[in-house]
């Protein structure tokens, strides 16, 4: 009983001097120090300054930013997306230069020539000869459509395009799934740096009240040299999980496409599972959305058919190619004047393919195996889209019991904290058992954090795999 009142008056006496010393951690904990084993005795959970300690950390001003926020700028910023635009910004003008082939091709072409001097008339009779002449023609020709050629390159050439687009929605949908999974890592990472700064609070407690005990002949040397081994694990923790935080800002930031080195601060204090897949629909029904939704499978159909266009346009070499010509003339001189005339001609070219035939039909062999090799392709991508679903799908159901799990193992070891403290104080327990709860406490913590960010993830991934991932989708139900 003695015992347990005296180390009362100890605790009493670290929490009165730390009223006029509180300071947040900056680097090692000095084990000298009384104001942090005070404070730590009183401060609350949300009383840890976490944004104070990532300042003091990295020396650079934090920009609190939410996950609708990291998305809407990837979407503008994101180099990715810049690429695939500009893709298909070329196909359409690709697209629009095939239909102009159909267009006719007009040339004007005209020439004058002043003659001076002495000519031969006929070969024979020399003549003195002083003429400009003047010659001068529009030429309008036109293919027509070249067997069909032109036809098929157009046709191919739209399904370019729209190939080319649905990559473009493909890519943003990707982009947004990274963003959302870079914005939930930094987000675990500050969650996790605050754990471990409030378990280092609770070490450096620990350190000072052993000393205390032991400078009042209470403790042994062997409780301050262990406290002091758990104070810097705590230590070496806290700056892992800094390290893990910056890590996770440079990432973000280069999703997003701003500059890498940009301090982002997730605004939450604090992390909720969110569910966003309809958890009525089952796997088959979600699978059979992902193959109408996805736009890279909309991207690898649309592939197919061009590739069906343009081995059309292979076999155009064995069609008859008929031409029209229209010329309108004038020539003449200027002393004689000039007078015009009109030309109409018809061509027709048949042709038996490229060389003798087996050109083509090589050629044609060659892109019918590419098509073939596609469709495999297709195949296999819809397979494994099937099996990311599965996947995903139970994957969820397991997280959502992990995290009452966790939730429960929180709560017990919450308790087991109290209850070791309690036997502390009253002289019935040792200080291995409160270090030990508070370690199975922090671990329960970060247990509880990795769980509801893989579940949230989780549904991110789940909307992205049957393609209905979108920026409204998933901030439907966010509420930072």
């Amino acid at each position: 009983m003695k015992r347990w009142v005296f180390t009362a008056f100890l605790i009493t006496i670290g929490l009165f001097s730390a009223q006029t010393t509180v300071h947040a951690h900056k680097g090692i904990v000095d084990d000298s120090s009384t104001s942090l084993n005070a404070w730590c005795q009183s401060c609350k959970e949300e009383d840890v300054d976490i944004e104070g300690e990532i300042l003091e950390h990295f020396k650079q001003q934090l920009i609190p930013v939410s996950l609708d926020e990291c998305i809407g700028v990837a979407l503008l910023n994101n180099f990715n997306i810049k690429a695939a635009h500009s893709d298909y910004i070329s196909s359409k003008w690709d697209y629009r230069n095939a239909l102009a082939q159909f267009l006719p091709e007009v040339v004007f072409q005209g020439y004058t020539i002043y003659y001076k001097g002495h000519v031969l008339v006929g070969g024979v009779v020399p003549d003195n000869v002083e003429e400009l002449a003047i010659s001068g023609s529009v030429n309008v020709t036109h293919d027509l459509t070249r067997g069909g050629e032109q036809i098929f390159e157009a046709k191919a050439q739209k399904l370019k395009a729209r190939a080319n687009l649905n990559n473009l929605d493909f890519t943003k949908d990707e982009i947004i799934l990274e963003t959302s999974r870079k914005y939930y890592a930094l987000l675990k990472a500050k969650l996790s740096v605050e754990i471990q700064l409030k378990n280092l609070y609770e070490r450096t407690a620990q350190l000072k009240l052993t000393q205390n005990l032991m400078e009042a002949g209470l403790g042994t040397r062997f409780d301050v040299i262990r406290s002091k081994s758990e104070q810097a694990l705590a230590e070496q923790s806290l700056i892992k999980y800094l390290e893990d935080f910056k890590t996770a800002q440079a990432r973000l930031s280069n999703v997003m496409g701003i500059e890498v080195d940009t301090s982002l601060f997730p605004i939450e204090l604090e992390v909720q599972p969110f569910t966003l897949v309809d958890e009525k629909l089952k796997t088959e029904e979600l699978f059979e959305i992902a193959k109408y939704s996805r736009d890279d499978v909309k991207t690898l159909e649309n592939q197919i058919k061009t590739m069906k266009q343009q081995k059309n346009k292979i076999y155009t070499e064995f069609v008859p190619k008929p031409r029209f010509l229209y010329q309108w003339q004038f020539q003449g001189t200027a002393r004689a004047g000039v007078y015009s005339n009109n030309v109409v001609g018809g061509y027709i070219d048949i042709p038996i393919g490229s060389r003798l035939g087996v050109g083509t039909v090589t050629k044609a062999n060659s892109m019918q195996a590419k098509i073939d090799s596609a469709k495999y392709n297709l195949q296999q991508l819809l397979r494994d889209i099937k099996q990311n679903i599965i996947s995903d799908f139970y994957s969820a159901e397991l997280l959502k019991e992990r995290i009452e799990i966790a939730k429960k193992q929180l709560n017990y070891a919450t308790d087991s904290v109290k209850l070791a403290e309690l036997r502390l104080d009253a002289g019935e327990g040792i200080l291995i058992d409160v270090i030990q709860a508070q370690g199975i406490k922090n671990n329960a913590r970060i247990e509880l954090l990795n769980t509801i960010v893989e579940y949230n993830v989780n549904q991110i991934q789940l909307l992205y795999d049957n393609g209905t991932i979108s920026y409204d989708n998933i901030v439907k139900n966010y509420t930072p």
